[in-house]
């Protein structure tokens, strides 16, 4: 009985069906032929001793052509296999990446390892599928190698084939006991090896807070304990594995020893010759390899095992965004969003609380509040990155849920604090708001993100080149870029999380006017650190503890003296002083 992991990696390689078919003939060609070759020594040997030269020249021939046979067999039979083997290594890690990126942000917050955890399922173990799956080709050679020599070997004695049984059970046993080890080791490490390139990744990724604060010194000592964890859990799979192959070769020297003993005082008896011993000890030497090879790969199935599960732990977890059945198309003339009655918990922990309010389209609402108040959380539940958990978020009373995911953040620009921006060029990154408009210019967002200025200084323009997450280019040149995106994709409702949190005022005030651009003629939520930026918004929502406490312009909350009219004065003292 196939495990459901083993099942779900063979349905995976049923796609090549046909090209592993053209594998299994050449696997069993391979092991007719060469199982054939030891009988042709047995007769070597036979007619060797009766001196019948011309038909000894007439049996190497044969031999010779057979071993041709064999040798081209099994170079298609493993060249095949092992690029099938990357194939579909390289579909696993297609499907990993693909489904990834379509969890919503729940599973993200959650995942423990972060996306060095998921580099590694990416990378690591869906390697170790791939080094399983040529695992595949030894199903059809060795098992067949193994039914073609001991059909030799009783052929030649099978009294004696029969009484070399006897150790079955006991290499039984042996690989069970492996097995078990196995499936003990192999999750710590590849545990361990997924915490190593977590912290790997942060190193690369937090170079300049790292060599800032001196800790390299942290991360190496960090990194030399989680290596000290993976490889003490790799000393005990390797352990396992590789003691198979000398128990393999000292049963089968001890084999070989009995028969020599054995056929000896057969020859001697005259009931033997010694062709039949050649030809019994030749199928015997090379019954260990089919032996050995099946040994290996029952124990290297287990590592397949725990990689498939943990694959599978990802691309089999359902915390996607789930589209509509029946879905509708995005209203062209809406006039209203609404968020009606939303609450949303991370576990146990209660973010947002019953929160409602209403947006009309061409509006600016902006949120203000305390860290950890639930702005963002609550903004992020409009282009669907999760779910609320109550209630029902409308646009001219038709639910989110009854919108194709792509067609809604199609309607939806989004411009954060934490800019993103790909490895390439900056019309690129900007032409990634909207990958369909080829023919467009960009010229025009560049200009009303007011990024016009810097890009024409550069050497190439727009064509230079960003670098890692846009590390060539200042924070705020970086910020005006991503505005500029949110233009270039000209959706009518944009989002600022924070978008100028990070800048210094000089900067602000740079992107501002590209964002007071943005904003011209689009619906506006925007998440608000610094309330200087917010004062001639329609409405200000302030929240606090994941609820609505305050509502109004920016008038009518400082005429009320409330929670927003202290947020406002503290910030006032706070840049004066």
């Amino acid at each position: 009985m196939l495990s459901p992991d083993i099942a779900k990696i063979i349905d995976e390689a049923k796609a090549h069906k046909k090209t592993i078919s053209v594998i299994a003939f050449f696997g069993v060609i391979y092991a007719v032929s060469s199982s054939r070759v030891a009988l042709y020594v047995k007769d070597i040997f036979d007619q060797l001793n009766k001196g019948d030269i011309a038909n000894i020249q007439r049996t190497c021939l044969y031999v010779l052509g057979l071993s041709l046979v064999a040798a081209v067999s099994r170079y298609f039979h493993i060249y095949l296999m092992n690029y099938v083997a990357e194939q579909i290594g390289q579909q696993y890690r297609q499907k990993l990446l693909s489904h990834f990126m379509r969890l919503n942000l729940t599973f993200h917050n959650q995942f423990q390892t972060g996306s060095g955890g998921m580099l590694s399922r990416v990378l690591a173990d869906a390697s170790m599928i791939q080094t399983g799956l040529r695992m595949i080709a030894d199903i059809f050679l060795h098992p067949v190698l193994l039914i073609m020599l001991l059909g030799n070997l009783f052929y030649l004695d099978w009294k004696l084939t029969l009484s070399l049984f006897v150790i079955v059970p006991v290499l039984v046993l042996f690989l069970r006991s492996i097995s078990r080890s196995l499936k003990k080791y192999v999750p710590m490490g590849q545990t361990h090896l997924e915490r190593m390139t977590s912290t790997i990744k942060e190193a690369l990724d937090g170079v300049r807070i790292i060599q800032s604060y001196n800790l390299e010194d942290y991360i190496d000592e960090k990194l030399k304990s989680q290596s000290d964890e993976y490889l003490a859990a790799r000393k005990k799979v390797h352990s396992r594995i590789e003691i198979a192959g000398p128990v393999t070769e000292f049963v089968a020297t001890t084999l070989v020893i009995v028969v020599l003993i054995y056929t000896t005082m057969e020859i001697a008896a005259g009931r033997a010759t010694p062709g039949d011993f050649m030809g019994f000890v030749t199928s015997l030497l090379m019954l260990n390899q089919p032996i050995k090879k099946i040994q290996e790969n029952f124990v290297r199935l287990q590592e397949v095992m725990v990689a498939a599960r943990r694959v599978y732990s990802i691309t089999e977890d359902l915390r996607t965004v789930p589209e509509p059945s029946d879905p509708v198309p995005f209203p062209k003339d809406w006039k209203l969003i609404e968020f009606k009655d939303i609450s949303f918990s991370y576990g146990d922990k209660e973010v947002l609380s019953q929160v409602s309010f209403t947006v009309r389209r061409g509006e600016r609402v902006a949120f203000v509040g305390e860290s950890g108040s639930g702005k963002s959380t609550l903004i992020n539940l409009l282009p669907r990155f999760y779910d609320p958990t109550q209630g029902t978020i409308l646009i001219d009373q038709i639910p989110l849920d009854r919108l194709k995911v792509k067609d809604l953040r199609r309607h939806i620009s989004l411009v954060s604090q934490d800019v993103f921006l790909f490895q390439d060029s900056i019309e690129t990154n900007v032409r990634a708001g909207d990958l369909s408009a080829v023919g467009r210019p960009i010229l025009s967002s560049i200009q009303s993100a007011n990024a016009v200025g810097f890009v024409s200084k550069l050497k190439e323009g727009e064509k230079t080149g960003v670098g890692d997450r846009g590390a060539l280019l200042s924070g705020g040149e970086k910020q005006r870029i991503s505005i500029a995106r949110a233009i270039f994709k000209d959706a009518p409702i944009l989002i600022l999380d924070e978008a100028t949190s990070a800048l210094d005022s000089s900067n602000e005030r740079e992107v501002q006017k590209g964002l007071d651009d943005a904003m011209e003629g689009r619906t506006s939520l925007i998440v608000a650190h610094r309330l200087s930026t917010i004062q001639n918004v329609d409405r200000i929502y302030v929240m606090q503890k994941g609820s609505i406490v305050e509502s109004g312009s920016h008038i009518e909350l400082m005429n009320k003296k409330g929670l927003y009219y202290s947020f406002v004065k503290m910030q006032e003292s706070s840049s004066s002083s």
